[in-house]
């Protein structure tokens, strides 16, 4: 118990938490009220425990995954430790992350990482396990308890005053649709305030590492699938954890963690401190995002998803597969060690064979892989999507280049005028589905892509208007492989306007319901699903693209939201945008079949 008071005495010595509890007409009861605070948030670190834990994962892991590869990609991790208060902050796409980054770390360096989970988590019997290997446990909601608040800020003070590295996920929980979650900045806040009291002889600079961790399979897909198409989320529970038996019939490719530049970071006043906080918690989330890996699973998704035939041979799957990291070797994408060019097609390989093992790929035709196509299975489509989702930003480029080369080709952009339009329309939509870079280093690396393809400099976008028919195709011909990369999300947004229009006219000025919006796109986007001609691909078909989709429309005034009661207020400007989504799409479609040809 030693070790425990210790720890209670410096987390009520924690100045703010101090001043609450002398401050209270009862201290005694607010100072048990705030122990038993910390007794429900801390971890119950165990060395026996963890080694125990360890040797469990050793033999179980090579059962389930190919290998965990972790990179310090240039960071001396051992030393920053040892130097810095250290806090690791990755993404977060499995509650096997919790497991995977402590795991490695320990068996790298042999200390553990003090990992906040939620306390959804804190069940039996993996919650003890958990707690005994560096876990610490916090409420999803605690907005209203000023005194949990305050208890949790003073765990974070015992731990930096400790030198113990802290981790936790910055989206606040899982990605369900495989696309990075704008940050949340509770923890870092608190790590900030925590940090600025601590004793000057015990404060070392506060370094913020972005952790980025890709799965090749996600364990949870299925479930995770099925919350996309408007499936209630699965508590967890013990039943669910036990059942996670049966993915040892299952193959999960391998999972990469890869560190990025650390952040140093300190709260300089309180006026300020939100925007630190924001721009320290974009800095870390950009650093994220920028390190997410390639993966074999991740290719072979965009590939087959993009296909709008349905089916690939391995010959067009390897081709565009090379073409794929050809683009990321040039502009200088990170991608997982096997995908480089001489284990590529052995990489590609395995990651269909997986997708076959674990029945989310039809084979279609004899068995000799020269003669055999392969097709995603329509029910598992989503989450195939998810693996795609893991890079598609790292593409955002091409895509809105691809699209502007259509319309330079076929003479609908003929000024400088036109071609800011169309960069700056397809900003803001895309924006409600990605964190997007500053429109002067998108034009920035737009111009360096043109100059590298067609060999001379391109800086500014009166050159762009004067580009060859001959450069215009080169350009096409390099970047073709990404021209349907993001049509998914057009579909959503273009179903979702003729939605708006469909309800707005049966409703007029009565206006109507969030819910009836939910349930009329689904039954439009079955309709225009079936008609096949605007609509191609189910996965435009997901409950968040509904609702981000419902999200620009309203920031772009053509309808209002007041606390669920939706009323469509420019008509004209949304009958604009569905023709200009219709012929988005069409184009997109017919530059492929002009190129196929």
């Amino acid at each position: 118990m030693s070790l425990f008071n210790g720890q209670e005495k410096i987390v009520l010595s924690y100045p703010k938490l101090k001043a609450r509890i002398e401050g209270r007409d009862n201290p005694k009861e607010e100072r048990e009220k705030a122990l038993k605070n910390l007794k429900e948030i801390r971890a119950e670190f165990s060395k026996t425990y963890i080694k125990s834990f360890q040797k469990l994962l050793d033999s179980t892991l090579p059962k389930l995954y190919d290998g965990v590869n972790f990179s310090e990609n240039g960071v001396d991790f051992n030393k920053l430790v040892k130097e810095k208060s250290v806090v690791m902050v990755p993404n977060h796409q499995s509650h096997a992350d919790y497991v995977a980054i402590n795991y490695m770390v320990f068996k790298k360096y042999g200390f553990p990482l003090y990992v906040a989970g939620g306390n959804n988590l804190n069940i039996f019997p993996i919650g003890k396990l958990f707690r005994k290997s560096g876990c610490f446990f916090i409420r999803r909601s605690f907005a209203s308890d000023i005194l949990y608040k305050l208890t949790l800020e003073a765990y974070l003070y015992y731990l930096l005053m400790n030198q113990k590295p802290i981790e936790f996920f910055f989206e606040g929980g899982r990605s369900r649709t495989g696309k990075l979650l704008s940050p949340k900045y509770g923890l870092y806040q608190m790590l900030l305030e925590a940090h600025s009291h601590l004793p000057e002889d015990r404060k070392k600079d506060l370094a913020f590492v972005p952790v980025s961790i890709v799965h090749e399979y996600v364990p949870e897909q299925k479930s995770l699938a099925k919350e996309l198409g408007g499936g209630k989320k699965t508590k967890e529970s013990t039943g669910q954890l036990l059942s996670l038996f049966k993915l040892f019939s299952y193959q999960f490719g391998s999972v990469h963690i890869k560190l990025g530049e650390p952040v140093i970071a300190a709260k300089h006043c309180d006026d300020t401190l939100k925007e630190d906080v924001q721009n320290l918690a974009f800095e870390c989330f950009r650093t994220v995002g920028a390190n997410m890996n390639v993966t074999p699973s991740a290719v072979l998704g965009m590939i087959l998803l993009d296909e709008p035939a349905g089916a690939l041979d391995w010959h067009d799957i390897l081709a565009k597969g090379k073409q794929i990291i050809s683009f990321c070797d040039t502009y200088r994408i990170p991608y997982t060690d096997s995908m480089q060019e001489a284990k590529l097609e052995d990489s590609l390989g395995r990651a269909l064979d997986i997708m076959i093992g674990n029945k989310k790929i039809d084979v279609i035709g004899k068995s000799s892989r020269s003669h055999t196509f392969y097709a995603i299975k329509d029910e598992h489509r989503q989450e195939l999507l998810y693996f795609k989702n893991t890079i598609l930003h790292h593409f955002l480029v091409p895509w809105v280049i691809n699209y502007a080369w259509i319309n330079l080709f076929s003479g609908k952009i003929e000024t400088v005028h036109d071609l800011k339009k169309l960069f700056l329309g397809h900003r803001r939509l895309l924006k409600h589905e990605f964190y997007l870079p500053t429109i002067k280093d998108f034009m920035e690396k737009s111009f360096i892509l043109l100059s590298y393809i067609i060999g001379r400099d391109i800086s500014t976008l009166e050159e762009c208007l004067e580009l060859s028919h001959k450069e215009l195709y080169t350009i096409a011909s390099s970047l073709g492989v990404f021209s349907r990369s993001f049509n998914y999300i057009i579909e959503a947004y273009y179903t979702s306007a003729c939605t708006f229009k469909s309800l707005g006219e049966s409703h007029g000025e009565a206006g109507f319901k969030v819910a009836d919006y939910l349930k009329k796109y689904k039954e439009i986007h079955k309709e225009e699903k079936a008609l096949g001609v605007i609509v191609k691909f189910p996965e435009s078909n997901s409950e968040p693209l509904i609702k981000s989709s419902m999200k620009y429309f309203q920031h772009e005034e053509m309808i209002e939201n007041s606390a669920g009661e939706v009323k469509v207020k420019n008509l004209k400007l949304l009958d604009e945008n569905i023709a200009n989504f219709e012929n988005l799409l069409l184009e997109l479609r017919k530059f492929n079949l002009r190129s196929q040809a």
